[in-house]
This record gives C-alpha cells, structure tokens and sequence, in this order.
C-alpha cells in the first residue's frame, strides 16, 4: 500500500499538532509568579554587594568650559553639497533592452 503525497503531509501535519498540545498539556513549565524585588530589599548577598556599591558611585559632572574655549568657537561647519542624481531603471536587475541572453 503506497501513500499518497498528500496522505503523508497530513500524517505529519496531525504528528506536529499532537507535539503541540502534549507540550501545553503535560510538558509546558508553570508559570512563576512576578514579584517585586524592590519592596522586600536585597534578597542575596551579591544584590546587597551591588547596591552598595551602586550608593558609592558619584554623580557624574561635565565641564561645560569647553564650549565657551576660543579654539572651540573658531570652529567652522565644512558642509559638502549633495548634488541631485538621476534616477536609474526601475528594475536594476532586468535584462538590458536590445542584449542578447548568452547560453
């Protein structure tokens, strides 16, 4: 008995939907509540360690003098203009009007 082309995708359309639900029917991990860590403080030593650390960083300060320096306000703007071209064909890929096709 020979199956068909079309028996086979089906065989193996219903394999792939079976997968499916035993995955979400048995297999699918339960989902984990989300709780916020932020209202009950650091939970582990190395969260602790970090927001330690993280209350020693300083703020960090930008000296704006630089912009009011000499050298910086001689700065010029070089701008390059940006000539218009012209379109090409529609389609770069079609083949070329008047070429023979080579074999």
């Amino acid at each position: 008995m020979a199956l068909t082309k079309k028996k086979t995708m089906l065989i193996a359309a219903a394999i792939v939907v079976l997968g499916v639900v035993v995955y979400f029917v048995w297999l699918k991990p339960e989902p984990v509540e989300n709780v916020s860590i932020d209202s009950f403080g650091p939970t582990g030593q190395a969260q602790a360690t970090f927001l330690t650390l993280a209350a020693q960083l300083q703020p960090i300060a930008f000296n704006a003098s630089i912009l009011e320096d000499p050298r910086f306000v001689a700065l010029v703007d070089i701008k390059t203009a940006i000539l218009p071209e012209a379109t090409g064909r529609t389609d770069p890929f079609a083949p070329l009007a008047g070429v023979k096709k080579e074999q």
